[in-house]
């Protein structure tokens, strides 16, 4: 697929869109009423697209995308996600190494990620045949760890596999110690998992074009948590120190034993995740200014 033919979102004749022709509907199936709304997205635009395939969420032994339904996704120019952010995680890191824009719908609770509701839907797909949205970049974030290689779009969180016990963790930045954080864990966030699990321990919100991350520890033990913001190009260095029954956790999803004092090598990825935007309906500020309740229906601001 040739991602610049509608980078820009520029308007199209005859109602489509060139490369845009085989689409995935990826969907949560124990979401309540998302496969009656998989169901009557294909009834209604079955039409526009040479496909418009179903690919349900489901995990084989390993907790990863079955093999066949990977396959459907990557084979996608684009591809509908509907469900909540969870399942926009899962499916990142179904193609992490592909160029396919996602166009969310929530029906979930949060939705930081989603672009439609599912009251919305109709009206957003035809604004997307009828070529009037924008791509939105979101850099990952890579850990390097025993010769190979992990991205997330939300975090990595590295720290203790049982609760009830700090883990010893020590932290570098471009080869400079900063801290051993003696904590339940520490988090390493890019932009976009600034509104995830550092989010819910007082950390800050990043906007989703930043290429910087977040270095967070959780519960420390007599260590303030603050939060070190760090820009694109700087390299985190974490090792755990003294346990070891570590393991990282990549994006909520899945999970990697650590052993002592091996180096995770952290920093910002040159790839990035697309997102599928319709021209003036999506505001991030004001995305996390409603899910945050920063804005109350008393509050006279306007």
């Amino acid at each position: 697929m040739v991602i610049e033919s509608f980078l820009f979102g520029c308007v199209m004749k005859n109602n489509s869109i060139p490369n845009m022709k085989k689409v995935s509907i990826f969907y949560n199936p124990d979401i309540s009423g998302v496969e009656s709304l998989v169901q009557k997205i294909q009834n209604d635009f079955m039409k526009n697209f040479d496909k418009l395939d179903p690919v349900p969420l489901i995990v084989d032994a390993e907790n990863k995308l079955i093999e066949k339904n990977e396959k459907m996704l990557i084979d996608s120019d684009l591809i509908i996600c509907v469900g909540g952010d969870g399942t926009v995680l899962r499916l990142a890191q179904s193609i992490v190494d592909e160029s396919i824009p996602i166009f969310g719908i929530r029906m979930g609770r949060l939705g930081f990620l989603t672009e439609s509701t599912s009251q919305e839907v109709n009206q957003k797909i035809n604004s997307i045949i009828s070529g009037n949205f924008y791509i939105e970049e979101r850099k990952l974030v890579k850990a390097e760890y025993d010769q190979k290689t992990f991205f997330a779009l939300n975090d990595f969180v590295i720290g203790r596999k049982k609760l009830g016990k700090t883990s010893s963790i020590g932290v570098w930045i471009n080869e400079m110690p900063i801290a051993e954080y003696r904590s339940d864990a520490v988090i390493v966030a890019s932009a976009t998992g600034s509104t995830g699990y550092t989010l819910s321990i007082g950390g800050p919100v990043l906007m989703p074009n930043s290429e910087s991350i977040i270095i967070m520890p959780l519960a420390p033990h007599l260590t303030p948590s603050n939060p070190i913001i760090l820009p694109s190009g700087d390299q985190v260095v974490l090792q755990v120190l003294r346990d070891d029954d570590a393991i990282m956790i990549v994006d909520g999803i899945s999970e990697l034993n650590i052993a002592k004092e091996k180096q995770i090598k952290i920093s910002i990825s040159q790839s990035s995740m697309l997102f599928l935007r319709i021209n003036n309906s999506y505001n991030f500020l004001n995305r996390v200014a409603d899910r945050l309740g920063w804005l109350r229906k008393d509050h006279t601001l306007s």
